[in-house]
């Protein structure tokens, strides 16, 4: 059988590069193309730190396109006080190896529908998306798998209400919604169960690999905000869920819901509510419920001691 083909469109941002990581060292996928689009950083960071990642895990045959600088609505996305300023804690990267490709991202991931079964790995704001729903219509119904990263159903981490990749354009995460996908949303209320902790910090230093020692120095900076804000320096792998599900499909529970997005409201703009009532059993949005964290840390410890300088 063949192995399931990825698209991985995400704005790097630590806990997208340790999810890029993961998916680059896994052979259950081929991924065949990353696209950057603006979130944790501006478009221009993301996609230069999407090339950084690929760069470090010695993949120039995959291709690295930017898509959307801006939301479908403003505001103009600033710099994020949680990934450090680059997005990727601040460390110091020589040019990546890996070229940015010249095609529109919005194109490029229309290119790969295009070319066979996929599965797209969503961990950044779905703007993209929004944009080639609008472009292609009918397009969601090519698509095999879309796998989201977002959203949250009892508090969110940037407003009460919303988490950010939805905050960050919730008119996207609404076009998005209401396509025709089989979609499988990984929302805050899961990936709060996902953490590394200290010792994971110093397993990937002992590796003494490029990959092992800048895996530890970015988590550094992410562990340290954690503990100003939490109370605690686990760091949450928010993305690297929505590739661990791809990865495995029986090591995240799930159910069925419906998932609506709010795009109005002075408190709520960017909630999502997720309708996990048994009458939604049978939709094609699926909802990560439970992971053990045990056997995730595990996964990717063994993934990226992969790599090898």
């Amino acid at each position: 059988m063949a192995r399931p083909r990825v698209l991985i469109d995400t704005d790097p941002g630590v806990d997208d590069a340790v999810a890029i990581l993961l998916a680059l060292a896994s052979p259950e996928i081929d991924v065949v193309a990353v696209t950057a689009v603006a979130g944790n950083v501006p478009l221009a960071k993301t996609a230069l730190n999407a090339r950084r990642i690929v760069a470090l895990a010695g993949r120039g045959d995959v291709p690295v396109a930017a898509g959307r600088a801006q939301p479908l609505s403003e505001p103009v996305v600033e710099d994020s006080v949680v990934h450090g300023r680059d997005g990727l804690g601040d460390l110091d990267w020589d040019e990546p190896a890996v070229a940015l490709d010249p095609r529109d991202g919005v194109e490029l991931i229309a290119e790969m529908i295009g070319a066979g079964p996929l599965t797209i790995v969503a961990i950044g704001p779905l703007t993209n998306l929004a944009v080639l729903l609008q472009r292609h219509p009918g397009i969601d119904r090519d698509v095999e798998h879309l796998v989201i990263m977002g959203g949250a159903s009892f508090q969110g981490n940037v407003t009460p209400a919303a988490e950010f990749n939805i905050w960050a354009d919730p008119e996207a995460a609404r076009v998005v919604f209401d396509g025709a996908w089989r979609i499988t949303l990984l929302p805050l209320d899961l990936t709060h169960q996902a953490y590394l902790d200290d010792q994971d910090l110093d397993y990937f230093h002992s590796l003494g690999t490029e990959v092992g020692r800048r895996v530890a120095a970015m988590l550094e900076p992410y562990a340290q905000f954690h503990d100003r804000w939490y109370g605690t320096r686990d760091v949450i792998m928010h993305d690297a869920m929505a590739v661990y599900e791809v990865l495995d499909d029986a090591a995240i529970q799930k159910r069925g819901v419906r998932v609506a997005v709010e795009t109005d409201g002075v408190h709520s703009r960017g909630a999502t509510f997720i309708d996990r009532r048994r009458e939604n059993a049978d939709s094609p949005v699926r909802v990560g419920v439970t992971v053990d964290n045990d056997r995730f840390r595990a996964r990717l410890r063994e993934r990226l001691a992969s790599f090898v300088d």
